[in-house]
């Protein structure tokens, strides 16, 4: 069964820096972006793009894959979390019975 409320990649970011000691602005420069960039991505306020995950893979560690995971769930939560709204309306597709459709 899926979580509910799967954390942001960013706040897992921001405790594996604590556990690293780094600052922000270390992890920054060791990332190769800016400290807003990362602020950003930490504070949950930009998704994780897999250039950042396969930055983070090579200096904090895991893999770019388990990083882009982190960030599909909690965007997946996000959305299903919405699902009345986006779905409203929507119908499932039928196929239409074989003596129905065109001959191709």
């Amino acid at each position: 069964m899926p979580m509910k409320s799967p954390a942001h990649p960013g706040r897992l970011i921001n405790s594996s820096l604590a556990e690293l000691d780094l600052s922000v602005a270390q992890a920054a420069e060791s990332l190769g972006v800016s400290r807003a960039q990362l602020h950003r991505v930490i504070a949950g306020d930009s998704a994780l793009s897999p250039e950042m995950a396969l930055r983070l893979e090579v200096v904090i560690g895991s893999t770019a894959d388990h990083w882009l995971r982190i960030q599909a769930a909690y965007d997946t939560a996000q959305v299903r979390a919405r699902a009345g709204e986006i779905t409203r309306g929507l119908k499932r597709a039928v196929s239409r019975p074989q003596s129905q459709q065109r001959s191709a």
